[in-house]
């Protein structure tokens, strides 16, 4: 019933439910009683992440109940692809997966390699009806195509395809809010990144992990795994090919979204400072291994984690620069549409309202599916359309779910 309030109706809800009046609630939070009220009828956004952390704590609800549900994949009736297909293919048991493997031939690895590298696509292109659909089946083909195999080449090249689609079915549940299935998945990709000992799935399966953690709420663990995964491997290593170098930094991207949110901002800054040595050294924004790693990425996220801070000053003027807008252009559609999606934020933080309105656009323009399910861009459609009257920016907050 709840998806459907807004953030704030989301809060009073949660508060009147645990009995707290504003007073009490803004006490326990070290805030005003004019900001919670701010808060609650929407006229002020909540972009910090640490913050709704801290609702959510005192409220004692989980992040996910406070921002409301993603809606990725709409209903139509004839979808192929669900998350009960998906959690049956998840399972580790053949009387959990139902007739999933029923007569399902062993796969060639070229084509396993290529079923992960097409989703992935899918991921990266902000597809998700689309890869809900291949997600089950590929998870099946790569875990019998493990099975399948005892020992040599064979088996540790199915062990490597089978962590990197685990690794997906994991950031895609999490962008789902599907996150105790997330949890599955990424833990059965770890345990079999481990068994693997390849360090370059190792990294990059751990930076998964991370990325459900962080949308977990647990900044803290997320933290932890970063820079327990950066130390387990030398230098040497990670300076020895690009897929290293792309891997290695990325880890330090979510290591600073994390620093972030617990309010570190020195240890934001060293994690962004490790992020661009290793841009640096790549010297281009490529995607290897899927990170979309690079400088352009780097700067990225330190307009990622300024929002985060609250900068908006700092913000604005990252967005002001020239050619700005083309940072991520040479980057995959989820970056780009998330890139102008911080532009719009921060646009609408400095309350420059045509400017958020053009960029909104264009985020939900470069990636409808991802745009629609982002809470941000919701909360922001929400605000811009009670702000004018221009029927454009009415009937965009009616795309994204924000109005009806």
């Amino acid at each position: 019933m709840h998806d459907h309030l807004t953030f704030g109706q989301r809060v009073r809800f949660y508060r009147e439910r645990r009995g707290l009046n504003r007073q009490e609630l803004a006490e326990l939070l070290d805030r005003s009683q004019d900001w919670l009220y701010r808060v609650e009828t929407d006229r002020i956004p909540v972009n910090s992440i640490r913050t709704r952390k801290d609702l959510a704590d005192v409220l004692r609800v989980h992040l996910e109940d406070l921002q409301g549900s993603p809606s990725l994949l709409e209903d139509h009736g004839d979808a192929q692809g669900s998350v009960p297909a998906i959690r049956a293919a998840l399972m580790q048991s053949r009387r959990l997966s139902g007739d999933l493997f029923d007569r399902r031939e062993v796969p060639r690895l070229e084509r396993v390699e290529a079923e992960v590298d097409r989703a992935w696509t899918l991921y990266q292109g902000s597809k998700y009806a689309r890869l809900g659909e291949v997600l089950p089946g590929l998870l099946a083909d790569t875990r019998l195509a493990v099975h399948s195999r005892t020992t040599g080449s064979g088996l540790r090249t199915a062990r490597r395809w089978f962590a990197l689609a685990l690794h997906v079915a994991a950031v895609y549940l999490r962008k789902l809010g599907e996150t105790n299935l997330a949890w599955t998945a990424i833990d059965q990709g770890d345990m079999t990144a481990s068994d693997l000992g390849d360090p370059l799935v190792t990294l990059a399966v751990r930076r998964g992990v991370a990325h459900v953690q962080l949308g977990a709420g647990l900044a803290d663990e997320a933290l932890m795994v970063t820079q327990d995964a950066a130390h387990d491997v030398t230098t040497a290593w990670w300076q020895s090919s690009p897929e290293a170098v792309s891997v290695y930094g990325t880890l330090f991207l979510g290591g600073a979204v994390a620093a972030a949110r617990l309010g570190d901002r020195a240890l934001t800054g060293e994690m962004l400072l490790r992020a661009q040595k290793a841009a640096d050294r790549l010297g281009a924004d490529r995607n290897d291994m899927w990170t979309s790693f690079g400088p352009a990425n780097v700067e990225m996220h330190r307009l990622a984690t300024a929002l985060e801070f609250e900068e908006v000053g700092e913000a604005l003027a990252m967005v002001s620069r020239p050619n700005a807008g083309r940072l991520a252009a040479g980057l995959p559609v989820e970056r780009r549409a998330r890139f102008r999606l911080d532009m719009a934020r921060t646009y609408g933080e400095a309350h420059r309202l045509d400017d958020a309105v053009t960029h909104l656009k264009r985020a939900f323009r470069t990636a409808p599916e991802q745009i629609r399910a982002h809470d941000y861009a919701r909360d922001l459609a929400r605000r811009l359309a009670r702000q004018t009257r221009q029927r454009d920016v009415h009937e965009l907050a009616v795309q994204l779910g924000a109005v009806k």
